[in-house]
């Protein structure tokens, strides 16, 4: 029986580990879509708030995405 008790104390301790892990992996995601704002609807979409996006990206981040949705879309200007 003391077998069985050390199993459950043991399974009961790395299962408050991996509690705590998850929680601080999902406080960092919550962080993360705040800073870019991003919100999840209950359908699963997201929305972006893109000025505050870009405002967070930086302005070398936002010139990369400016150049790859420039590329992708084809909407730079010819010179």
């Amino acid at each position: 029986m003391s077998d069985w008790m050390e199993r459950a104390q043991s399974a009961e301790a790395r299962l408050a580990t991996l509690k705590q892990a998850n929680d601080a992996v999902l406080e960092k995601w919550r962080v993360f879509k705040a800073n870019f704002g991003i919100k999840e609807k209950s359908s699963g979409d997201i929305e972006i708030d893109f000025d505050k996006f870009v405002q967070n990206l930086g302005v070398e981040n936002a010139l990369e995405l400016k150049q790859i949705i420039d590329q992708e879309y084809g909407t730079k200007k010819a010179s």
